[in-house]
């Protein structure tokens, strides 16, 4: 198979300087732009290639006691299959993620999620690789949340009873963060798009050193959704790197569906074991459950025990690849009973607000530009 590989991108850095004092006043045609003009020019510079060249962003970050529920399923039946939810006793949804993952260059019409009928409008695209492969996204919280209610001991079944077009979407993935005071306090970061088959990165940064990974109650889960993904005797896989360790080159397949388009789909989640592929280097495996898209960055694998976190970091990186260009990581997960913050400084701790995603580095940056405006300000008028 032809292998697609989109251009690689170069990182943009602007360096900003202070200018040298002006002692003469500036012309009388000489027009100064305000500072806040200054600055909201210097802040979409600053922004605008960030937000071209985003391809696997965070979505929705939970910081509390709480945990998520998560689960995937795709066929070309109709009703197409049931997506359960666990959210124990004493819960508030506070997150219900909807995802349609689909086939090469087809466009969603609707789903039909538990009764409830949902054109393309009400999603938001993903956008596509190279190759065709995208993915929708939809906020289900409200439905979701007057369905389960304050919780249950037993699973909730949410029925996925039409697709359309069915043979052109691979299955759906229903990702639930819930909030539970008997739970330990967590960071849930949900971060959606498509996969760039030259490499994805996200970096955790945390609120204070990290503690022994191999404590009790420690947990680092690490979950993805992949879309249009075939493993059976093929050499169709994605790769995981976390602090430059392989985690594993056998990320994918059609674990939650089947062999077969329209049903090409596997996340991590409900039912699907914790422990990591014993060889971090096989991939394409013919066993479809070799690697089940769920991982525990707490714990190694055969080939090296080590945990893929240790005590003292304050923050960790986690590269994805997916060298065969056919493969679309629409979602990835991250579970950590720490502070934490996705590619931005960790929350304040105390039960503050959490700023929606993006909102530190908009800060920094705004606050930033503001200050050379000021100084530049001050030099003219020397």
């Amino acid at each position: 198979m032809q292998r697609s590989r989109s251009a690689e991108t170069k990182p943009v850095v602007l360096i900003f300087s202070g200018c040298p004092a002006v002692r003469s006043s500036p012309p009388q045609h000489m027009k100064i732009a305000a500072p806040h003009q200054l600055a909201a020019l210097s802040l979409s510079l600053l922004l605008a290639p960030a937000l071209a060249h985003a391809s696997l962003g965070l979505a929705y970050q939970f910081n509390g006691n709480g945990n998520w529920s998560i689960d995937g399923v795709g066929s070309n039946d109709t009703p197409v299959g049931t997506l359960q939810a666990y959210v124990p006793v004493g819960s508030t949804i506070q997150k219900a993620f909807l995802y349609s993952s689909l086939t090469p260059s087809q466009t969603l019409g609707s789903v039909t999620f538990d009764g409830m009928t949902y054109n393309s409008g009400s999603f938001t695209s993903l956008g596509s690789n190279p190759y065709g492969l995208g993915a929708y996204r939809i906020d289900v919280t409200s439905q979701v949340a007057a369905k389960v209610g304050g919780g249950s001991a037993s699973r909730f079944d949410f029925l996925v009873n039409a697709e359309d077009p069915n043979y052109g979407i691979d299955g759906e993935a229903l990702v639930v963060v819930y909030s539970n005071p008997t739970e330990s306090e967590r960071t849930i970061a949900l971060l959606d798009g498509y996969s760039v088959a030259s490499g994805d990165s996200f970096n955790v940064n945390l609120g204070s050193p990290l503690t022994d990974p191999t404590a009790p109650g420690f947990e680092a889960l690490f979950s993805l959704g992949i879309g249009y993904s075939y493993q059976s005797g093929s050499d169709q896989s994605s790769q995981v790197n976390v602090n430059g360790r392989r985690l594993t080159s056998s990320a994918g397949g059609e674990d939650d569906g089947g062999s077969y388009n329209g049903g090409l789909i596997t996340i991590g989640g409900l039912d699907d074991s914790a422990t990591n592929p014993d060889d971090p280097n096989v991939h394409g495996n013919d066993n479809l459950r070799y690697d089940d898209e769920l991982y525990n960055l707490a714990l190694g694998n055969a080939s090296n025990p080590a945990p893929f976190l240790s005590t003292g970091l304050t923050s960790f990186t986690v590269d994805t690849q997916n060298p065969s260009g056919d493969d679309n990581i629409f979602f990835a997960g991250l579970n950590l009973t720490a502070r934490a913050g996705i590619n931005q400084p960790p929350p304040p701790p105390n039960g503050s607000p959490v700023p929606e995603p993006s909102t530190y580095g908009l800060l920094a940056a705004a606050a930033l530009v503001g200050l050379v405006a000021r100084r530049r300000l001050k030099s003219f008028k020397k």
